[in-house]
């Protein structure tokens, strides 16, 4: 059998619709429950405000304690960054130290007594290497053996030569010429034009060089030297070796850092 609709089945399947009276009390129910909601809204804001308005009228006058300061008494600060820190200066005692003392602790150092019982401490630091025979005080070291100096650097590498030397020979190294000024150059190649070179071309008048005398230098001395004497940064120049068709010299060393520097400033 087929479906079939009639006008009672729809009316039937209709909700029943309310009385107009019943409708319009319903509606000023409903608008009147929305204004007290919207009242309790306004209420609220309105005892918010004045609540934080008294709480900034109670920090000002310093009455009480507020709010804002009883949610934050807890509260963990955190520290301002370091680059907003009040820097340590010169004169705090607590100071840093400067990049200058940084750098002189940081180099090796000699200390020493000398044969005629003087005690020296040689810093290293070379803040002027002047000109060739003309090496500033300030920039030089006495050696071991009086009268002989040279610039700080190279004495300390060679007093930690010497100090290794004297622990395995029981002496220490035997000098004959250390630094030589322009006056003291040019007087010794007076007097032996054929082994001194000329004035102003010699690295003894930088400081750099040392002449060893003959024990030092021969025999299993020497073998130990030349073996030795390189990890310190000294060597016997290649010029000065037998076979190299200048000079030989196998009693003149030189501090191989310091020669290299005033070559690649072309002033060797």
């Amino acid at each position: 059998m087929g479906r079939h609709s009639t006008t009672d089945d729809a009316a039937a399947a209709r909700p029943a619709r309310l009385p107009f009276t019943v409708r319009r009390a319903a509606r000023r129910r409903l608008v009147v429950a929305s204004g007290r909601v919207v009242v309790a809204v306004v209420l609220l804001a309105t005892t918010t405000a004045s609540a934080w308005g008294a709480d900034a009228r109670g920090a000002q006058s310093g009455s009480g304690i507020t709010t804002i300061e009883a949610l934050t008494a807890n509260a963990v600060i955190p520290s301002p960054p370091a680059a907003l820190l009040p820097r340590a200066t010169a004169s705090s005692p607590a100071s840093p130290p400067t990049s200058t003392q940084r750098t002189s602790r940081s180099l090796p150092r000699a200390e020493f007594r000398t044969d005629d019982g003087r005690t020296v401490v040689c810093s290293g630091l070379v803040p002027d290497i002047g000109t060739n025979g003309h090496v500033p005080d300030a920039s030089m070291c006495d050696l071991w053996q009086a009268p002989y100096r040279d610039r700080a650097d190279a004495v300390v590498t060679l007093t930690q030569l010497n100090d290794m030397y004297t622990a395995r020979f029981g002496e220490p190294m035997c000098l004959t010429s250390g630094y030589r000024t322009l006056e003291e150059q040019a007087a010794l190649r007076r007097r032996t034009p054929q082994l001194a070179a000329p004035v102003g071309l010699s690295n003894h008048g930088w400081g750099l060089a040392v002449d060893f005398c003959k024990e030092t230098y021969t025999g299993a001395r020497g073998a130990w030297l030349r073996a030795n004497g390189p990890m310190f940064d000294w060597d016997n120049p290649a010029w000065a070796r037998t076979g190299r068709g200048g000079p030989f010299e196998p009693w003149h060393w030189e501090y191989v850092p310091g020669v290299k520097a005033l070559i690649a400033a072309g002033l060797e």
